[in-house]
């Protein structure tokens, strides 16, 4: 199958690492534009951003916080000076503040569900503007198996990726007659720095319950995202896809 994402203008959130920079990179290397956000990791920003150069590919780096509205507005302010329009948005920028529910503060709740959510739904806002105006767009946010599944700990995390799927939904209906196409995809047990703690602590334990029997690397997840940003996604809208080795049915 062939993706040509020739002359494409696309915004990876958080891609310095993990899911957003395979994401990034593999986006490039099909033809895209990439604008790579991040918020604290500026060295690990601009080696992804090496990385796409190096291989031909264009891209830059945009510093914001997607939970900010202002620091959003710079962003998205940026992007319509520079390219006049944004095709592919991808909204991975996500955190962890695990903590049981009864010992849970205020504030590491807030944080997750403003990131993971909050964050989503600005940069979905600022997106869908552009994208009507070309009655064209690909909208896609990494949700979590966790939002299915659920975790020990990870009350807000789950609440935030749940509430994604329901959001990517409720957007998929409202932009589906102006060319948009909105979907999640859901990652299972990745091996990225955000999943380190739990794959050191309970790995041969959630081994045990994926039938793949591995762990799934950041590619696994990146390839859909960028069949999903393609045209050979067309017909695609309002998807929740999970991508977890089979976690999901077992």
């Amino acid at each position: 199958m062939n993706i040509d994402l020739s002359g494409k203008i696309a915004l990876v959130t958080g891609a310095s690492r993990g899911i957003g920079r395979e994401t990034a990179i593999l986006l490039a290397k099909a033809g895209a534009k990439v604008i790579i956000n991040f918020n604290r990791s500026a060295e690990k920003a601009e080696e992804v951003r090496k990385t796409i150069t190096d291989s031909s590919g264009e891209a830059e780096l945009f510093k914001a916080d997607v939970s900010q509205p202002e620091e959003v507005q710079k962003l998205f302010d940026f992007i319509k000076g520079k390219y006049g329009k944004l095709n592919i948005l991808v909204n991975n920028a996500g955190i962890i503040k695990d903590n049981l529910l009864l010992a849970m503060e205020l504030t590491e709740w807030n944080s997750v569900i403003n990131t993971n959510l909050g964050g989503a739904f600005l940069c979905t806002r600022h997106a869908a503007e552009m994208m009507i105006m070309n009655r064209s767009g690909k909208i896609i946010s990494i949700s979590s198996i966790g939002a299915i599944k659920g975790g020990r700990g990870q009350t807000n995390y789950a609440a935030a990726k749940g509430g994604l799927i329901s959001f990517t939904r409720a957007c998929a209906v409202e932009f589906s007659g102006k060319g948009i196409q909105v979907n999640a995809v859901l990652p299972g047990m990745i091996v990225t720095d955000m999943s380190s703690r739990v794959r050191k602590r309970a790995g041969d334990k959630i081994l045990e319950q994926i039938p793949m029997s591995r762990f799934g690397e950041p590619a696994d997840v990146a390839n859909l995202i960028v069949f999903l940003a393609s045209d050979n996604a067309n017909y695609i809208t309002g998807q929740a896809i999970s991508v977890d080795g089979g976690l999901s049915v077992s």
